[in-house]
């Protein structure tokens, strides 16, 4: 089962992405004037529960790197699945993250997801990482996957840098965009159904693969 996206006619599903988007940025607005800013900042925000050994292995995990407090809970508000696990990495998507900053680690934070998966039986657990710097908010967002789709879905993430780079070309877009959002389609194997919103007139866009260009939605 695919997730909808904050881009669904349905206002249900609209408003659950919209309230996990408020959510993740007060987090953030909170943490942001007491991090030390030598290195890049990151925020956990966890829908639903983990258990201690899940929440102390992510914290370590992602604290290796980055700035970090311990994980936020919220309220879950989507019910079809068990948990799901909001990261936001203040730090460009580029194939940097990946070489100089993450490294090594972006494998054990898959298995750690996969882990965290695999113990929540039939409703599973769900990810959302967000890559924000100071122009654009880019969202890899899944619904529920099996435990290869996620080691596919996490390592897709760490070799599309260069194809969304070229994506996010101004020549592709009629106005700058603020956010994009993408989601992990289980029967091609891919994040796909790339959506935006205009950083200045607030429209909604969709990106066009046949045309390679941005058109509104």
């Amino acid at each position: 089962m695919m997730r909808p996206t904050f881009f669904s006619d349905r206002r249900y599903q609209s408003g659950l992405f919209i309230k996990r988007e408020r959510l993740i940025r007060a987090v953030e607005e909170k943490r942001f004037h007491h991090m030390d800013m030598s290195r890049p900042t990151a925020e956990i925000l966890v829908e639903g529960e983990l258990s201690p050994f899940e929440h102390e292995a992510l914290y370590k995990l992602v604290k290796k790197h980055f700035q970090l407090e311990q994980p936020s809970y919220s309220e879950l508000l989507d019910g079809t699945i068990g948990t799901r696990v909001n990261i936001t990495f203040h730090h460009p998507y580029e194939r940097s993250f990946f070489t100089n900053v993450f490294q090594e680690d972006w494998r054990d934070l898959k298995e750690l997801f996969k882990q965290i998966r695999y113990r929540r039986g039939r409703l599973g657990a769900a990810f959302t990482l967000t890559f924000a710097d100071e122009k654009i908010r880019l969202v890899f967002s899944s619904g529920l996957l099996g435990e290869e789709e996620l080691g596919s879905a996490m390592d897709q993430i760490g070799h599309l840098t260069g194809i969304v780079g070229h994506m996010m070309r101004p020549e592709t877009m009629a106005e700058p965009l603020g956010q994009v959002e993408t989601s992990y389609d289980r029967k091609s194997d891919r994040w796909q159904g790339f959506r935006g919103v205009g950083l200045n007139d607030r429209r909604e866009y969709v990106f066009d693969e046949s045309l390679y260009r941005w058109k509104t939605g």
